[in-house]
C-alpha cells in the first residue's frame, strides 16, 4: 500500500502475540509491506527472539505481574523503560526506523524512544487507556487526588513528548484534547475485531434461535478480570436469572488478581457448578469461547474510568452476531443505540438478571440486536481501522523524510 515500506518499531508492556491490540496493528502494518519489530515482555515458555507472521519480537525477560502495590508497579514500568530504551535504540542504530510505536500503559513509556526520536524518528504514543482515570480507580482516600494530578503530569509531558497520539475511542479522545493535545496530532483507531483472527465463516446462528430447554444457555465474559470489571454484579445476576431459568450459566474466561473473589463468590452462592473459570488464551483460539456462548456480557462498573472504556469484546461481539447486555455508560451509548444491546445500571445485578432472562425467553429479540448491533459497528470494522493506520505509518514516514508533509492531511482523507 506505501509508496516506500515504513521501519516500525512497536514497544508493549505486555506479551506478544498475546496481545490482541498489539498484534492488531503489528499484522496490519507488516499486511501493507512495512517492516515490523515489537519489544515486549517474555513468558519463561518464549523465546527471547521470535518472528511470526511477519513480525520480528524481541522479547525482554520481566515478570509484568498482577496485583502489585502501584509503588512496585512504576519501579517495574521504569526498569522497563530503560531496558526497553537500551533495546530500541541499538536496534535503530541497525534499522533506522522511520515510526517507534508506543503502547501505554505507562503513558512515560514513550521516553524510552527517546534517543531513536532525537535520530529522526517520529514517535506515537498509543493511548489504550487513559492512566489519570485507570489510577485514580485504583487508588483510594487521601491518596487519590495525587496520584490523579500526578498521572495527569506524566501524560501531559508523554502527549507533548510523541509526534502523534493514537487512541481507542471517542470518550479518550475528548478527554485528551481537554488536556492540551491538539486535534491535528490525535487519531482514533478502534479495537475492532481483526477477521483474521475471528473469521465470519465461523458465526453460528444458535444464538439467534430459539432456546432448548434442555440446553445450557451460556452467558460469557472474556478479558481483564479486575474489580472495576464488574464480574460480582455478573455472578450475582445468574444466581437471580437461574431463579426463573435453570439453564443459565456464566463462563468466564481472562486473567486478573480478582479471580480469587469472584470464586468464593461463586461458592457463596451455590453456583461452583455454573460459574466456570477458564484460563486466557492464545489470541487465535478467543474466537472458539465466543461463539460457544449465547450472549455476552459486559457489567462494567461506572468508577469514572470504566465509563470512558470501550470494550474490544463489544467489537468482537457484534461481529460474531452474539447479542450483549452491558453496563449503561457513556462510552458504550458512543457506539451503539440503546436497541442494540440491553442497557442495565452496574450497581444492580437485578436489572442484569432481568436482561438474561429476557433474551433467553425471546428470540426474535436476540434476532433483532444482533441485527442492529451490526450496523452499528460496520463503519468501524478492522478493515477500516487498519487502512486508517497504515495511511497513519505512511504520513509520519513521509513527515521524517521531507519535514513538509503533516499528519492532518491522514485524518482529512478519513
Amino acid at each position: 500500500m506505501t509508496a516506500q515500506p515504513v521501519r516500525v518499531g512497536t514497544i508493549t508492556f505486555d506479551w506478544y502475540p498475546f496481545d490482541p491490540l498489539v498484534r492488531r496493528f503489528a499484522e496490519a502494518s507488516v499486511d501493507s509491506g512495512n517492516t515490523m519489530d515489537v519489544i515486549c515482555l517474555r513468558q519463561s515458555h518464549e523465546r527471547g527472539y521470535e518472528e511470526y507472521n511477519g513480525v520480528h519480537i524481541y522479547r525482554l525477560s520481566m515478570n509484568r505481574g498482577f496485583g502489585r502495590s502501584l509503588p512496585m508497579t512504576v519501579l517495574t514500568w521504569c526498569w522497563f523503560l530503560l531496558l526497553a530504551a537500551m533495546t530500541v535504540t541499538r536496534l535503530h542504530l541497525k534499522r533506522r526506523y522511520d515510526v517507534i510505536h508506543v503502547h501505554n500503559i505507562p503513558d512515560f513509556l514513550v521516553f524510552s524512544a527517546l534517543l531513536p526520536k532525537l535520530l529522526g524518528a517520529k514517535v506515537i504514543l498509543h493511548v489504550q487507556d487513559v492512566c489519570p482515570e485507570l489510577m485514580a480507580a485504583k487508588a483510594g482516600g487521601r491518596k487519590r487526588k495525587v496520584i490523579m494530578r500526578l498521572a495527569i503530569w506524566q501524560e501531559r509531558i508523554s502527549t507533548r513528548f510523541a509526534d502523534h497520539v493514537v487512541t481507542v475511542g471517542w470518550p479518550f479522545e475528548e478527554l485528551l484534547l481537554q488536556r492540551g493535545v491538539r486535534p491535528e496530532k490525535m487519531t482514533v483507531i478502534l479495537n475492532s475485531a481483526d477477521p483474521k483472527l475471528f473469521p465470519a465463516s465461523r458465526r453460528d446462528p444458535s444464538s439467534s434461535e430459539a432456546s432448548e430447554t434442555d440446553k445450557p444457555f451460556i452467558v460469557m465474559y472474556h478479558g481483564t478480570l479486575a474489580e472495576r470489571n464488574g464480574l460480582e454484579t455478573a455472578i450475582r445476576a445468574v444466581a437471580l436469572a437461574r431463579q426463573t431459568v435453570p439453564q443459565v450459566r456464566l463462563h468466564i474466561q481472562g486473567r486478573g488478581e480478582h479471580i480469587p473473589v469472584l470464586q468464593q463468590l461463586a461458592a457463596s452462592l451455590g453456583l461452583e457448578n455454573y460459574v466456570d473459570f477458564r484460563e486466557s488464551c492464545p489470541s487465535e483460539r478467543i474466537v472458539d469461547f465466543v461463539v460457544h456462548g449465547d450472549v455476552g456480557i459486559i457489567p462494567y462498573r461506572n468508577d469514572g474510568f470504566m465509563e470512558l472504556v470501550l470494550p474490544t469484546k463489544a467489537y468482537e461481539f457484534a461481529w460474531m452476531h452474539r447479542p450483549m447486555i452491558a453496563s449503561d455508560t457513556r462510552a458504550i451509548r458512543s457506539m451503539f443505540r440503546p436497541q442494540s444491546l440491553m442497557l442495565c445500571d452496574s450497581t444492580k445485578p437485578e436489572e442484569f438478571a432481568d436482561a438474561i432472562v429476557t433474551l433467553y425467553q425471546h428470540a426474535e429479540k436476540r434476532r433483532q440486536m444482533i441485527a442492529d448491533a451490526a450496523d452499528d459497528y460496520a463503519p468501524y470494522e478492522w478493515e477500516r481501522m487498519a487502512l486508517r493506520y497504515q495511511q497513519l505509518l505512511s504520513a509520519l514516514s513521509k513527515q521524517k523524510a521531507s519535514h513538509k508533509q503533516t499528519v492532518p492531511a491522514v485524518n482529512d482523507v478519513l
